[in-house]
């Protein structure tokens, strides 16, 4: 058993920004990322399909103690690199232990024994840094006849070393990965064709814009409770701004925001699906044929390949199984405290973003959150904290299929947990008291 004062899980964004913030506040502190790849970065170190990129500002997602330096729209190759190099600068990589999966983390006689394949660990406390998404198992929707298919079928999450060129390539999905993996496979390939069970709102950013985070910060914020509380005014802003695109029969059911709106970099999907080989059907499916997928109107999409860019499955705390005093942990019984702590689970924070603005900017204020809980718990010779079962019931912020589909593995109540609003929560966090009455304090 190695003793360690606090294990972090996941070394993506959220692990380098608490171990930057560790580090800043509590410098003889001994820590532990445990990572359960063989490198580090997240998302940007598994997502590797054509055309991967941000979908929201890089001022905003870059950190504030390593500001980006490149432009507004960052491609996954140099954001992963940029995330190696910050760990490397602030000295942070030496302490990531790498293809080390967390089996569980068991709370008891006021100690969290984290349990690996390899090793097991004893911590005062835990930070889950293991982001929302289930990096296992992504939504891959099932058709009749799929043994029937003489094609490849790829999920964008596991893509691998795939290659469209000169192939008739499917693209399932409407949401941000469809419409940036789109242009970046309409040259080599034969032929695309777009099925959209639903169309999805898109909206472009140019390349060339300047900005700061202070400004995408007003700016992303001002435009979603525009669109909240001015519904059909919004939506039709957008109808008049991208009019060449949105027809009759492609403008989404749903209002602008309720689920998250795509980016399209210097109008490269609409030019994409302007081509003569591109086209978009805007039908569900009904089953696999031999040659391609056979719509619900009856129509076949001949392919060779299809990319199922049909999303994530949402997943908190990484899938690891919790047990306090050997109790199993159900977090869909649990309230969540503030989007960082779980009720009757002690010394264990975790990492949750926002639905409309930066990941990085959340984990940020979380982590300077933690730290002053730790100040706090030093100074009074507090051993534990735990969040009592507060709050509202839950009801998602965001209607996106990923949430929905997923809603039974959440808390069932939050307390002070506001996930659309980051100048709330920033101004919350660095100045709302610590013993904030949520808290038991041991």
């Amino acid at each position: 058993m190695k003793n360690i004062d606090i294990i972090i899980i996941g070394a993506g964004i959220a692990g380098i920004t608490t171990a930057y913030y560790l580090q800043k506040n509590f410098p003889k502190l001994k820590y532990k990322i445990l990572e359960s790849r063989k490198d580090l970065g997240g998302t940007w170190d598994q997502m590797t399909f054509p055309g991967v990129r941000s979908d929201t500002d890089m001022y905003s997602y870059g950190f504030t103690f390593n500001p980006w330096k490149g432009p507004i729209i960052g491609q996954g190759a140099d954001i992963k690199k940029y995330l190696v190099d910050t760990a490397e600068l602030f000295g942070i990589k030496k302490h990531i232990q790498f293809n080390t999966k967390v089996n569980s983390l068991s709370w008891s006689e006021n100690r969290w024994k984290t349990i690996t394949e390899l090793d097991q660990f004893s911590s005062q406390h835990v930070i889950c840094c293991t982001g929302s998404r289930d990096y296992k198992s992504p939504n891959f929707p099932k058709y009749d006849g799929e043994h029937k298919y003489q094609g490849k079928i790829v999920h964008t999450q596991d893509w691998g070393t795939q290659d469209f060129k000169d192939k008739h390539v499917a693209i399932v999905g409407s949401g941000c990965t469809a419409v940036t993996m789109t242009p970046a496979i309409v040259e080599k390939a034969k032929s695309v064709t777009l099925i959209q069970r639903s169309p999805a709102w898109i909206v472009n950013v140019d390349g060339q814009e300047k900005s700061t985070r202070l400004f995408k910060t007003f700016q992303t914020l001002i435009d979603y409770y525009h669109s909240r509380l001015f519904k059909k005014s919004y939506k039709k802003k957008i109808l008049s701004t991208y009019r060449s695109y949105y027809k009759d029969d492609n403008i989404p059911s749903y209002n602008f925001w309720d689920q998250r709106p795509a980016c399209s970099l210097n109008f490269d999907y609409f030019n994409s699906v302007e081509l003569d080989k591109v086209s978009v059907e805007h039908q569900g499916i009904s089953n696999w044929e031999k040659t391609g997928l056979k719509l619900n109107n009856g129509k076949i999409i001949h392919s060779d390949l299809t990319i199922m860019a049909t999303g994530l499955n949402a997943q908190l705390l990484g899938g690891i199984d919790i047990f306090v005093d050997e109790k199993k942990i159900n977090l869909n019984d649990t309230s969540w405290y503030r989007g960082m702590m779980f009720s009757g689970i002690p010394n264990l924070f975790a990492h949750t973003g926002y639905i409309n603005f930066s990941w990085t900017a959340r984990c940020e204020i979380v982590s300077q959150r933690i730290c002053r809980t730790l100040q706090y718990m030093n100074k009074n010779n507090l051993i534990s904290c735990t969040p009592k079962y507060l709050g509202k019931k839950s009801k998602p912020a965001i209607e996106a299929n990923y949430v929905l589909r997923s809603i039974n593995k959440f808390p069932n109540r939050t307390y002070k947990f506001n996930n659309a609003n980051y100048i709330y929560e920033y101004i919350s966090f660095k100045w709302a008291r610590i013993n904030d009455g949520a808290l038991n304090f041991k």
